[in-house]
């Protein structure tokens, strides 16, 4: 305070000490017109009664504001690490791809650090490559819906003009095209190329043309006067910070309105305001953060700047001062005492006690939390300890939006500062001796006054002091300080994060696109009650239905469809009204096919918005066959089920293939005409085949010749005997059969067991036929034609010298034209309609054909 003092006594000649304060004066004469000389004083500004006297608006409501079309562009500064709105500066679809948009926002009215993310309509690009390339393709989408239809370059305020690839695309001839000049340099910048890609997602990706558009990252660098290698004057020398008081003090220096001037400021107080922002503070969770830091946008939209900043200082709980005409600051942190009064030289006002209606018992505190995508949030009301019970009667709720305060927890931390501030009620008022002009507004002192002036002792705050010279005073000139104070403590500053902090329930940010909700899953019926009867000839039919979208924007649905493969055909509009009485929406769809299978889809619709489309694949008109089974016979097949009980339905048709492949099965018998609903057995073959063998199974040795070597019992013909040299005779069983000579036969033998060599089945008439020896366990089968002359022809099976083993059945007949072909194959069902077109085949069945 001394050397603000000299100045003003630079009209006296010679030396002058007053208290003890040594103050050299210059040649000349003082003229006083009055006793006092006021010689400048220091004032203690709060900024949280100027953000309660005017409403501080919120990030969230600011960024609205500086997005509306319809206002002019306001300058704005963005600091710290935030999202920044964009405010669209260019717009031009004079491009050579008449389905492209140019857009040029501008995010911050100067340089900006980055990097950058983008946001679109609310929803997160990723991007690739590199966006802050203007020579080159920029940042490409990557996800969903942006992906091939979004590009993207970000100007930190150095770029000389729009990317090249934008120039590039302007198309000749146009009208108002996008110029070199379009540079917008010295600000920051967002340049979009958007493509409007397919008109059925248009609405989907585009949810407001222009989009509302949004970056993240870190803003305006800042002079910090601590540091050497910075200059106050050259930007480019500047940092990056979030720094409470850098910030403040760049707002104060940097802005358009009515900018200070350094000498203006008192920058020792700004350096160690910076120093006390920086400070590590424990947090709950067991991490830190620095003391104060800010985050949120500027704009300048006419107020006056100290109205404009004073959120920014109380983000901080930080109060300028005024001290002979300038600025400076003072951090909430506590500061010890820096002098002690213990004599005055007149008393003003003593005041031990506050109206009750100017003490707040609750604070409640408004801030922007990253967590809910920077939109505003609300800590819990805070009861200030003790102030309800010391003042009853209603509670008394003071509200501060903080909304530039960098965390949940520092806003925590400013609201006792500022709550603990407000229920101070003791203040003190009067004429300080000269040695107080060492102090300033914002200093904490300790009074010690002798009796009977000791109930007005204690810590105090100077809220303003105005130091003056009493020109005629006695024995010379003497110096008076004016002063005004108000208790203090550091227990407004105490913070125990494990008591003090209030736990935070930020919910998880989802960044699914789900504004409009998508419909129920799809049902599907067909057949009968869903067919089209208009009299004469029956339409199949589809009836797809699903639940409402609860979107309350929904003003009806799209609907496609396409047989399984083929591209999507549009199937119509289905408006909210049409539901059946389980609330359901439904549509039909006549059936292209029976047996292909029919995709369909459907999508909720809304003015501006569109849902996610919801499938349902591989939707088949009901012809299904229930409970079908499939028994292979001598050269037929028979199968057996029921049909279905719609009215289209006429019958079945068999279809065979060799491998498991209906695309290359062959139809072995047409069709079979059946009543819908009916149970039905169906042969393919000639059915009517039997065994020419009497007791093929085995069951009765009376029915057979049986050889010496040979046993039949329970089913099961026996060789035990390898070769007893008895001949031939001794190795056969068998029966007279009639046989026609010469024809093709068939035949199948299944062996229960073997030890040793093998058998084979034979005709014996004027020569012996036979097929080929088997030396296995289970089922062979083949071919052979009977002898010329089969006169008494014995058939049946021998087992060759040297065989030990078991058979179970043996089985000869004679093929026909009209018998399925021999071997292994798979058999499919297919239901057929009234019109003869076939719907989804069931099988497939694996028989053996003998």
């Amino acid at each position: 305070m001394v050397a603000m003092i000299a100045p003003f006594l630079s009209g006296l000649t010679g030396s002058i000490t007053v208290g003890g304060v040594a103050l050299t004066t210059a040649a000349g004469g003082l003229t006083v017109a009055g006793t006092l000389v006021n010689l400048g004083g220091s004032l203690l500004l709060s900024s949280a009664a100027n953000t309660l006297a005017a409403s501080s608006m919120s990030q969230q409501q600011t960024r609205w504001t500086l997005s509306d079309l319809s206002s002019l562009l306001t300058k704005r500064f963005v600091y710290g690490e935030t999202r920044a709105v964009g405010s669209r500066i260019v717009r031009c679809a004079e491009g050579k791809n008449s389905n492209n948009l140019y857009l040029c926002y501008l995010l911050n009215s100067r340089a900006s650090e980055g990097e950058f993310e983008l946001l679109l309509d609310k929803r997160r690009v990723t991007l690739t490559g590199d966006p802050y390339d203007f020579t080159g393709s920029g940042g490409a989408a990557s996800n969903y819906p942006f992906v091939n239809y979004t590009q993207v370059w970000f100007g930190l305020g150095d770029q000389s003009g729009p990317p090249d690839e934008i120039l590039d695309d302007m198309k000749s001839g146009a009208s108002d095209p996008i110029l070199a000049t379009d540079a917008a340099q010295g600000c920051t910048v967002v340049w979009i190329k958007l493509h409007a890609g397919p008109p059925g997602e248009r609405v989907k990706r585009w949810k407001s043309m222009p989009p509302f558009v949004e970056v993240e990252g870190k803003f305006s660098k800042v002079w910090d006067p601590r540091e050497v290698s910075q200059n106050a004057d050259d930007p480019a020398t500047w940092q990056w910070s979030e720094n409470h008081a850098l910030c403040v003090l760049d707002a104060l220096r940097t802005n358009p309105t009515r900018p200070y001037q350094t000498r203006n400021l008192l920058i020792d107080q700004w350096k160690v305001a910076a120093d006390a922002s920086e400070e590590i503070v424990s947090l709950k969770s067991g991490g830190s953060e620095k003391r104060y830091s800010l985050g949120g946008t500027l704009a300048f939209d006419g107020a006056e700047i100290e109205d404009a900043i004073a959120p920014l200082m109380t983000a901080g709980a930080a109060d300028f001062v005024r001290s002979a005409g300038r600025l400076g600051i003072r951090p909430a942190v506590w500061v010890a005492p820096v002098h002690e009064l213990v004599d005055v030289l007149e008393y003003a006002t003593v005041q031990t006690l506050q109206p009750g209606e100017n003490l707040p018992t609750q604070v409640n505190v408004k801030h922007t939390s990253k967590a809910r995508q920077y939109e505003e949030a609300a800590l819990a009301p805070w009861d200030i300890p003790g102030a309800q019970a010391a003042d009853g009667g209603a509670a008394s709720v003071v509200e501060y939006g903080l909304h530039w305060a960098a965390s949940a927890q520092q806003a925590m931390r400013v609201r006792k500062i500022l709550g603990l501030r407000a229920r101070r009620q003791k203040t003190f008022a009067g004429v300080a001796p000269p040695s107080f002009a060492e102090c300033e507004a914002g200093d904490n002192i300790t009074v010690k006054l002798p009796s009977p002036f000791v109930s007005r002792n204690g810590t105090y705050e100077i809220r303003n002091t105005h130091p003056a010279i009493d020109a005629l005073g006695e024995g010379g000139v003497a110096m008076r300080c004016p002063v005004s104070l108000i208790e203090h403590s550091s227990d407004i500053y105490d913070w125990d994060p494990a008591t003090d902090e209030e736990d935070i329930d930020d919910p998880v940010y989802d960044g699914t696109d789900d504004d409009m909700d998508p419909p129920g899953a799809i049902t599907v019926t067909s057949g009968a009650g869903v067919d089209l009867d208009n009299g004469g000839a029956r339409i199949p039919r589809f009836r797809f239905a699903f639940a409402p979208s609860v979107s309350a924007a929904v003003t009806g649905y799209e609907w496609q469809w396409r047989l399984d493969g083929e591209p999507w055909q549009a199937g119509g509009a289905i408006g909210t009204e049409i539901i059946d009485d389980d609330g359901d929406v439904f549509v039909y769809l006549s059936a292209s096919s029976v047996s292909v299978g029919h995709d369909f889809r459907v999508r909720a619709v809304g003015r501006t918005d569109i849902s996610d489309w919801i499938d349902l694949a591989g939707a088949f008109y009901d012809m299904s066959l229930a409970g079908v089974t499939a028994v292979a016979g001598l050269g037929f097949a028979t199968f057996t089920g029921t049909a279905p009980a719609n009215s289209v339905f006429t019958g079945v048709r068999i279809y065979r293939s060799a491998g498991n492949d209906f695309g290359t099965a062959t139809m072995v018998e047409g069709l079979n005409a059946i009543d819908p609903g009916a149970a039905f057995t169906v042969h393919a073959g000639d059915e009517t085949t039997v065994n020419m063998l009497a007791d093929g199974d085995l069951d009765d040795p009376s029915a057979w010749t049986i050889g010496s070597e040979w046993t039949m019992i329970g089913g099961i013909a026996e060789k035990a005997v390898a070769n007893s040299g008895a001949g031939y005779t001794a190795r056969e069983v068998s029966q007279v059969v009639p046989v026609t000579a010469g024809a093709l036969h068939r035949y199948s033998i299944t062996t229960a067991s073997r030890v040793s060599s093998g058998v084979v089945v034979y005709i014996d008439g004027d020569t012996r036929k036979r097929g080929d020896t088997f030396g296995g366990v289970g089922t062979d089968f083949g071919t052979f034609n009977a002898p010329d002359d089969t006169t008494g022809a014995d058939v049946g099976f021998l087992g060759w010298t040297g065989h030990v083993g078991e058979v179970d059945s043996v089985a000869i007949f004679e093929q026909t034209a009209d018998h399925l072909a021999q071997g292994e194959a798979y058999f499919w069902v297919v239901p057929v309609t009234t019109t003869g077109a076939e719907g989804q085949p069931n099988g497939p069945h694996q028989l053996t054909i003998i």
